[in-house]
């Protein structure tokens, strides 16, 4: 009898001691913002028409930060997904351009502590951008795209402070194209003639400070409340490029709103959920 009694003193406590360390295990959260925009934009595209035409859009993004290991908390990666529609008139109000884009993008960044409440986060990403315009009073050529891969400088910095006794944080984001590939039409030439027969000459351009410049810019406020976390804020993003002897802009400016929330994940056969995680696939 005693010695059932110590074999089951030993089992529960190697369970115990299981369950402890178990529980102690780190586990890397993503942040995940999901982003609302709506403001005015701003396109010259001189394919399409030699005029720079001007109206409104609305924008999405889903935009995911994780650490990239437990042991290294000042190593993070970024993915980003953001597409975009508008419509914008030109100055006599006598045509409408459409536009919808998407573009996605991936980057790391390194972390610096300058300040208690002050965090920067300094690297680079590389992207890829897709759009279409449309100005329909066009009848050889109604439509361009804009196609582009790029690898950017980026930085983020996060700042903590009290706000009507609430604990707030501000976010301000940067990224600016370095060198990178886009397609650039000669001006005239039908898609027909490019893609169908293949005459891609003087089509696709590298890209570097030279003939592509630009930035992207966000400020956000972030506010918890009781049982979710919300942003508010403006972007701020222009870009010019040129090639072929055309000069293209496109520039926007809006208010943004979004949530924000961390997440886990679990997968594979080293990275199982604890026994308190329940999943509808179990």
């Amino acid at each position: 009898m005693k010695k059932a009694g110590f074999l089951i003193l030993i089992i529960f406590f190697n369970v115990s001691v299981y369950s402890q360390t178990r529980n102690a295990d780190t586990y890397l959260l993503s942040n995940v913002a999901n982003t609302f925009g709506f403001g005015a934009i701003s396109v010259l595209d001189p394919y399409l028409s030699p005029l720079q035409y001007n109206g409104i859009g609305l924008k999405y993004d889903n935009d995911n930060l994780r650490f990239l290991d437990t042991e290294k908390l000042n190593l993070s990666r970024q993915s980003k997904f953001t597409i975009t529609a508008a419509e914008a008139l030109n100055p006599a109000f006598t045509s409408l351009m459409m536009l919808v884009g998407a573009n996605y993008q991936y980057g790391m960044y390194y972390h610096f502590q300058p300040i208690s409440d002050l965090k920067v986060l300094a690297g680079g990403s590389c992207d890829v951008d897709f759009a279409v315009k449309y100005l329909p009073r066009n009848t050889n050529n109604p439509v361009n795209m804009d196609m582009s891969t790029n690898l950017n400088i980026s930085a983020m910095a996060f700042y903590k402070l009290k706000l009507l006794k609430r604990d707030v944080q501000l976010q301000l984001s940067l990224q600016s194209p370095l060198l990178g590939c886009m397609f650039v039409p000669q001006t005239g030439a039908s898609y027909y003639e490019l893609f169908l027969l293949g005459n891609l000459t003087d089509a696709f351009h590298f890209s570097s400070l030279h003939n592509k410049r630009g930035f992207q810019s966000r400020l956000l406020l972030h506010v918890p409340f009781k049982r979710s976390n919300w942003h508010v804020g403006f972007d701020f993003n222009m870009l010019k490029y040129s090639a072929n002897g055309a000069v293209y802009k496109k520039d926007d400016f809006g208010l943004v709103v979004g949530t924000t929330f961390d997440m886990i994940s679990f997968s594979g056969r080293k990275n199982l959920p604890p026994s308190n995680f329940k999943s509808i696939t179990e």
